[in-house]
């Protein structure tokens, strides 16, 4: 039951030991055996119920700390010790769920010692009172080890499935790398050498058409350099964050307007240069919006279209909005997956993405939180 593993974990300890407290409080006021207590059972009582919380520092010290209260006790004329006996009990309980080894047994030793001297009128008379004392304090003990193997168990439960997974993730990542790297580059690639040839060997008379070329070739090759990166990821070549320069960024934004000009785009650019102080995930993020935002605008509104990026860094959050005013060739939408990638990449940081109509076009709006690069 989830509040039963809630109660016993150990960063809980204050709390369980607060309703072992006030369960000893309900006995002092209640007192359901009648029995009386003295001037030296309410001070051993009350410093047992204190000082009991000591195990939520160290289990040891707080079950020596009642044994020798309870083992006093007899010296001063304690007549009642049941809060005590149960407080040390209680104590036991915790240091077998949370210790091993010599500390377990060197606290077991004292506990036993206290409680003996505690009895130690009924010990001369009766020796089976001995054994009672003893169960009352191993059986917590050993209950108290029974919880730490069952605790143990599940957390060495928990590690092998988090490696399996662990090992599942990194053998999809290899497939998803090696169909990027074979089929996706490949092809990429093959687009690239043959504008290139085109470019280089045909008779192109008309600008614009070399323009086209010249951008296609650019294009492609920063799409091999990606995939390139995106595959070392994938592989764990290189950690995540070298995906993206920060420091870049800025460069990285313009260029993606400039490339969307060559298109025949008109785009206004209005980049925060604090932009560069992100880290690489929100950079990154920020780059996407960008590239999918402004690759929309050109399918959905056309090439002939304008629009407007902005960019800025408002305290702790990064503000983007890219607006289109229309065009002849405005789609309602083409059953893709770019902007579902987009708003999964923006909530995977904190964030929100929101695509509305404007009057006229649309726009795309998105808030991130600024995390900062490490310095």
């Amino acid at each position: 039951m989830p509040w039963v593993e809630w109660l016993f974990a150990e960063r809980h300890t204050f709390s369980r030991l607060s309703l072992v407290s006030v369960a000893g409080l309900g006995y002092l006021v209640i007192r359901p055996d009648g029995a009386s207590l003295n001037t030296v059972d309410w001070i051993l009582s009350i410093g047992t119920l204190l000082y009991g919380f000591a195990a939520v520092w160290s289990p040891l010290w707080s079950a020596a700390g009642l044994a020798a209260g309870i083992g006093a006790g007899w010296f001063f004329g304690a007549d009642n010790d049941v809060v005590p006996t149960v407080g040390l009990a209680w104590a036991m309980f915790e240091l077998g769920m949370r210790r091993s080894g010599r500390p377990m047994w060197i606290g077991l030793g004292l506990a036993l010692t206290g409680s003996v001297v505690s009895d130690l009128d009924d010990a001369w008379r009766e020796p089976i009172t001995v054994f009672f004392a003893s169960a009352i304090l191993i059986v917590p003990l050993l209950i108290g080890v029974q919880v730490r193997m069952a605790q143990e168990l599940a957390r060495q439960a928990s590690d092998r499935a988090a490696q399996v997974v662990s090992r599942v993730r990194a053998e999809e990542r290899a497939t998803i790398a090696r169909e990027l790297h074979d089929i996706v580059a490949h092809h990429v690639a093959s687009i690239v050498l043959r504008v290139s040839v085109a470019a280089d060997v045909l008779p192109i008379e008309d600008a614009r058409v070399r323009k086209v070329l010249d951008d296609v070739r650019t294009t492609g090759s920063s799409a091999l350099t990606d995939l390139r990166r995106l595959v070392a990821v994938l592989r764990d070549v290189q950690p995540a964050d070298s995906f993206v320069d920060p420091a870049g960024l800025v460069l990285a934004l313009e260029s993606a307007a400039d490339r969307s000009r060559g298109l025949g785009l008109t785009v206004q650019t209005t980049i925060d240069p604090a932009v560069g102080e992100l880290d690489s995930r929100t950079a990154l993020a920020v780059l996407r919006l960008t590239q999918e935002g402004l690759a929309n605008v050109a399918k959905h509104a056309g090439t002939s279209a304008r629009a407007e990026l902005s960019v800025d860094v408002r305290g702790d959050q990064v503000s983007f909005e890219l607006r289109d005013f229309g065009g002849a060739a405005i789609v309602s939408g083409d059953g893709g997956h770019g902007l579902v990638g987009l708003r999964e990449r923006v909530e995977l940081l904190g964030g929100g993405l929101v695509a509305t109509p404007a009057t006229p076009g649309w726009r795309l709006s998105a808030l991130v939180p600024a995390m900062r690069a490490a310095s």
